[in-house]
């Protein structure tokens, strides 16, 4: 019976658990010194092996070594505890108060099991299989997900074999005294696919000049990868450098922001409806005659890790050719994938200088040396591929304003909730109607619960936009912008502690970790508008010494695609956060010395506000207890705010002390807040938003 769901006696464990929280009082966050005794209750159907009465640290984690007797079930236990039946261990963590543990354990004569079958992947129920100690009430739910509805529940087989319907209602409550096997049946079509044209081109494998993929819609987010095809669509004398929808060739176009419909390769593109054709975008080769060039054995890396506080990269030579000069007429240059029947693998310092307007790198490209491309001041648009692990900001001019990134791996850091930031940006592009998007660091990304969000704002569609304190608030600002329409309110929500929530253009290198899989939000700002784009992408490929939390991505190249389970639709963090976590350390840190990069927030509020939405200003959440006593004043709040009001072209709807919030609505920092402080913070900001809206002309 390992991995069923289990099912307990509702009011029993609500009382338990009721007395658990009531016992861990204040001393669960004072982070002082103390014991405290657990016990495992002896009963019948369990073994228990040494101890079952120990006294330990508070804080700490307990473990009984125990086994379930043959002939019974294990159901659950009061305290919460994690019991893995392979190998015998129960373990409760973070213990604060003296606590029982009673395991529920059954007679298997005695049990009653329920099997709920359901006929599609994109349908979803409450429950799929039930252990009950007795005839017992049962209440199950169902939902259909990406466009598939429930059609009812039935007896004997699922309606289409034939099965007996017995409710057509979603939530369904039935008396059920004996073992058997229920079925929820649901209608729809949850597939779609995407037709590529080759347009000239062809399959390397096949030879086809059409390609296609089928998938599943996502009940999350509705943009799909599109990873499955690059690489295999070949033009001779061609470079593939995205997709449109409808036929186009790059050189017709000024950028690649001018083609209809154009899409990154690799990345993720909106289905509406079953299908959508994709015709690939190709670039004609520049001639071999335009280049200068060397055939010669050249290093690349191939791995890197970190290890005793350094980075190891391992290296190998390989022959292939390094462009060390361009003679042809400028604007726009394509530079070959292949030279004299070898790979170009490298772009030389000195490389290219004179009236160049675009350039296309191809996928075979290893490294960009410093000024191979800084001479060339008319350079705006520049299109690569992820394949490049070398390149520096001083490999082009600072003029460069589009941006080109095409993915040549599978995502390797969609697994992660800082990978999945494409959720936020999908809820952005295809949302009907009025939203409110809240942009800060990893405070919204763990402080928002949406859902509660849109019950206080009734007629507004809620983005959460928290993404990593490291990530430039200014860059997803102004991708909004972009996107915001009359009536939307953007929030920005910093948390105050460093420059990029506040407003730097400063990029950081989990900018391309947390968008690895939306890589076209890179084309939607004016880029010379920002710096160290190409600094930063070098460091997410290759890792940096100052960050060791940046795994290199290529060291985990070709991971397979998965998305983050954490991430709900709205963009929040959906992990359970029930507790506090730790004391986050001593009381060191100050908010008087606030400072933002105004010019640049006013900058961008002008964008906002020419589309009709409007930009405010908030404040991340933070623990009390992290901060100086002498911040904690009316008057320091006061400071701040008055700050902020002053230097801001938009107006400043809350007051910083109203989101200084006690330790125990915090979970494990002192900016991410468990559930109870999500729902405070929310209550607080719909109350902010609601009285700005009744008169913002006090503002």
């Amino acid at each position: 019976m390992k991995g069923l769901a289990r099912r307990f006696i509702a009011a029993a464990l609500a009382v338990v658990f009721a007395l658990m929280l009531a016992g861990c009082g204040q001393e669960a966050v004072r982070g002082d010194s103390y014991s405290v005794r657990v016990i495992l209750r002896r009963c019948d159907g369990i073994s228990i092996s040494g101890k079952n009465i120990t006294e330990v640290e508070a804080g700490r984690t307990v473990t009984f070594k125990v086994s379930i007797d043959e002939g019974y079930i294990y159901l659950g236990n009061t305290a919460g505890a994690d019991y893995d039946e392979e190998d015998g261990r129960l373990r409760l963590k973070d213990v604060f108060a003296p606590t029982t543990v009673d395991m529920i354990v059954v007679p298997k004569s005695e049990v009653v099991y329920l099997e709920v079958k359901k006929n599609s992947e994109n349908g979803s129920v409450s429950e799929s299989e039930v252990l009950l100690a007795g005839p017992s009430e049962v209440t199950l739910s169902a939902e259909g997900k990406s466009r598939i509805e429930f059609a009812g529940w039935s007896e004997g087989g699922y309606l289409e074999d034939g099965g007996r319907l017995i409710s057509t209602e979603p939530t369904y409550t039935f008396y059920i005294d004996g073992s058997k096997v229920l079925y929820a049946n649901f209608t729809g079509n949850s597939d779609y696919s995407i037709f590529y044209h080759l347009d000239g081109g062809y399959v390397s494998d096949t030879g086809a000049d059409t390609y296609t993929v089928s998938a599943s819609y996502s009940d999350i987010y509705s943009m799909q990868q599109t990873m499955e095809s690059n690489g295999k669509f070949l033009r001779d004398g061609y470079v593939a450098v995205g997709y449109s929808t409808s036929a186009a060739e790059y050189e017709d176009y000024a950028s690649a922001n001018d083609i209809p419909g154009f899409s990154n390769m690799g990345g993720v593109c909106y289905v509406e409806g079953d299908s959508l054709d994709l015709h690939v975008v190709w670039a004609k080769e520049s001639p071999d005659s335009d280049f200068i060039y060397e055939k010669k054995e050249i290093e690349v890396i191939t791995d890197s890790t970190f290890g005793f506080g350094r980075l190891n990269q391992r290296t190998e030579m390989k022959t292939g050719i390094e462009i060390k000069g361009y003679t042809g007429d400028g604007g726009l240059v394509v530079i070959p994938e292949k030279i004299d029947g070898q790979p170009v693998l490298s772009i030389a310092s000195g490389a290219f200088d004179g009236d160049i307007t675009r350039v296309v790198i191809p996928r075979t490209v290893k490294t960009v040396e410093k000024d191979a491309f800084s001479a060339c001041e008319s350079l705006e648009e520049v299109v690569f591929f992820d394949s490049v692990v070398t390149v520096y900001d001083e490999s082009f001019d600072r003029n460069v304003s589009t941006v080109v990134l095409n993915a040549q791996r599978l995502p390797v850091y969609s697994g992660q909730i800082e990978g999945s930031f494409n959720v936020k940006y999908d809820r952005l592009r295809t949302l009907e109607g009025k939203k409110i998007v809240v942009v800060s660091g990893s405070s919204s990304l763990n402080g928002i619960n949406s859902e509660l969000f849109e019950e206080l704002m009734p007629g507004y569609s809620v983005v959460n936009y928290g993404t990593n304190a490291a990530n430039p608030s200014l860059f997803f600002l102004d991708v909004i912008s972009k996107y915001c329409g009359e009536g939307d309110i953007i929030v920005h929500a910093p948390e105050y502690g460093g420059g990029a929530p506040m407003g730097t253009n400063e990029f950081h290198a989990k900018m391309f970790r947390g968008n690895e899989q939306c890589y076209d939000i890179f084309r939607d700002v004016d880029m010379s508008d920002y710096t160290g784009f190409w600094d930063c992408f070098r460091k997410f490929q290759v890792g940096d010494t100052s960050d060791n939390s940046l795994t290199p991505a290529i060291h985990q190249s070709g991971k397979e695609y998965q998305l983050d389970a954490d991430i709900n639709k709205y963009g929040d963090i959906g992990t359970v956060r029930t507790s506090v976590r730790g004391n986050f350390g001593g009381a060191t840190e100050t908010i008087s010395s606030a400072h933002l990069y105004d010019d640049n927030l006013n900058a961008v509020n002008e964008k906002i506000t020419a589309r009709g939405a409007v930009l405010v200003m908030s404040f991340g959440p933070h623990d009390l207890s992290r901060l100086r006593p002498d911040e904690l004043t009316q008057e320091k709040y006061d400071k701040v705010n008055a700050y902020c009001a002053e230097v801001l072209d938009y107006p400043v709807i809350s007051d910083v002390g109203k989101y200084i919030m006690e330790h125990s609505k915090f979970y494990d920092s002192e900016w991410h807040l468990n559930d109870e402080g999500a729902k405070e913070r929310t209550r607080n900001l719909a109350d902010d938003i609601k009285a700005y809206l009744a008169d913002p002309s006090s503002y």
